[in-house]
């Protein structure tokens, strides 16, 4: 069986069975208590107040959160045979690429929570653009949190597999159109990839936010 597709062509479960991995359940968990927990411990520490300047409170706990989710996706992987599509090694190596990951993202937060508006609820316009930031960050990086669990989303545009048999006359007749090819879908290269489509958006609209 691959996938969920059984080696004779039966489907044994559709998309949303494979999609929806228990990971997900924990890395929301494990999110909540690491934003919450670091919160509660760096309270009133001077290191913890520099960092609460530069990316801001609510950007603090996103990337507090953040790998507090990275280290329980991947300790899931890791203990959970029945969830581990990957040797451990390469599991652990996409945890550190998704931390670096986060740590690039930090690096750009920097200027950019400076730029951004404040999270303060506007009576004029009755709108409130400080949420922007916050919701950049986790857009960002919802993606490479989940892959570390081996929550397989997909990406659009995604290369077909390639049939086993069966090719029609034209496919014989000729080699065939070179396609894009992607990282799998349950890999972390292929979620920081989603990230940044999600995210991009935000980002240039936090951008166009900040500059009226």
């Amino acid at each position: 069986m691959v996938n969920g597709t059984a080696v004779g062509g039966t489907a044994t479960d559709g998309p949303a069975a494979r999609t929806a991995a228990p990971g997900a359940v924990v890395l929301v968990l494990a999110a909540a208590a690491g934003g919450w927990g670091f919160g509660a411990a760096a309270d009133g520490a001077s290191w913890a107040d520099g960092l609460r300047g530069a990316l801001r409170g609510d950007g603090l706990a996103v990337f507090a959160g953040y790998g507090t989710a990275v280290l329980a996706g991947s300790l899931l992987r890791t203990v959970t045979p029945k969830y581990r599509s990957r040797p451990v090694g390469a599991v652990w190596a996409g945890a550190a690429l998704a931390l670096l990951f986060g740590a690039l993202v930090a690096l750009l937060a920097w200027p950019v929570a400076e730029i951004a508006p404040a999270s303060s609820h506007d009576p004029v316009s009755q709108r409130d653009p400080g949420f922007l930031y916050p919701l950049w960050l986790a857009s960002t990086l919802l993606a490479p949190a989940l892959a570390t669990a081996g929550v397989r989303m997909g990406l659009p545009l995604a290369p077909q597999r390639a049939a086993a048999s069966g090719a029609s006359g034209a496919e014989a007749a000729g080699p065939a159109a070179p396609r894009l090819r992607l990282p799998a879908e349950d890999t972390v290269r292929r979620g920081v990839l989603r990230g940044l489509a999600w995210g991009a958006p935000l980002l240039v609209l936090l951008l166009l936010v900040s500059a009226l």
